[in-house]
Formats: C-alpha cells, sequence, structure tokens
C-alpha cells in the first residue's frame, strides 16, 4: 500500500513540475507588451493596497517582476525538491538532482526571451531564478533533515522501550 502511494505521489508530483515549468516558458514566450498587460494590474493592486492603509510605498513594475522569478522559481524548486526525493529517497541526491534541474529550467526559460518582441535574456534574471530555486531546495532539505532526525528519535524510543520491557 505504501509503495502505491509512493508511486502516486511520484506521478502527481510529476505533473506539477511540468505545470509549472509549461507556465514559466509560457509566460516567457509573451512579448513586452503582453508581459506588462499581465503585470501592471498587479502593481496596480498592490499600490492601492499600500495606499489604503496609508504607508507611503511606490512599487515599481520591476519590483513585481524580480519578485515574481524569485517566487516562481522558489515554487519549481520545492516541486523539484520534493519530486526527485520522492523518486531517489536520499535527501541528498534530492539536491543534487533538483537544482541543476531548476537551473537548466532558468537557462531554457531565459534563452525562449530572445524571440519574443520587446523581450531580452538577462544574467540577472538567471541569477534571481537560480536564487529562488536554491532557497526552496535548502528549505526541503532542512525539513526532511529534521524530519529524519525526528524519525531517528521515535525509533530510538521505541526500541529503548522493547529492550525495558
Amino acid at each position: 500500500m505504501n509503495r502505491n502511494k509512493n508511486h502516486v505521489a511520484r506521478i502527481i508530483m510529476t505533473i506539477l513540475c511540468v505545470v509549472v515549468i509549461g507556465a514559466i516558458f509560457f509566460n516567457s514566450s509573451l512579448d513586452a507588451a503582453e508581459s506588462t498587460d499581465m503585470s501592471s494590474p498587479i502593481v496596480d493592486g498592490i499600490n492601492r493596497f499600500f495606499a489604503s492603509i496609508h504607508l507611503d510605498v511606490t512599487v515599481t513594475e520591476k519590483t513585481v517582476r524580480k519578485t515574481a522569478h524569485f517566487l516562481e522559481y522558489a515554487l519549481l524548486g520545492t516541486l523539484l525538491a520534493v519530486t526527485t526525493y520522492l523518486y531517489v529517497n536520499k535527501r541528498k541526491t534530492a539536491f543534487v538532482m533538483a537544482l541543476p534541474l531548476g537551473c537548466a529550467v532558468a537557462l531554457c526559460d531565459e534563452a525562449i526571451q530572445l524571440f519574443p518582441k520587446g523581450r531580452s535574456c538577462e544574467v540577472k534574471d538567471m541569477l534571481i531564478d537560480s536564487a529562488g530555486i536554491l532557497t526552496a531546495v535548502l528549505i526541503v532539505q532542512l525539513i526532511l533533515f529534521l524530519k529524519e532526525k525526528l524519525k531517528g528519535k521515535k525509533e530510538g524510543k521505541k526500541s529503548e522501550r522493547v529492550i525495558a520491557e
């Protein structure tokens, strides 16, 4: 039963990775005007929110775009780290696999932006994307490490009880 659940989890996580990568590539395929049309309402909404709470802060489109780069790649990094862990069941191996996979997606993503009108390939964006991947993968690694330690303590207590009995 547990093996069956793991198989289903692998399939679901793999599909989620593909969907997120597809969404990232789709956004990169938009020309500059279409991309601006997508981000402008978000910028306006954030600025209206700050104004409504009387906070004298103005967010720029560039800030929203760079934050979006980091966050979408943090999401992808999380999915890749969990997915690779489900396949290999080794924390360090999952790290070694997820990080370069995510960075490869970032490289492809920026290469896609060479083609739409008004877009360009930015090394800075690749670095931001990679930072999102790295941050998420490290957080997943920390969670898995803590889970392993907690599991080890529980197993240690069980064996202590068996010995005591």
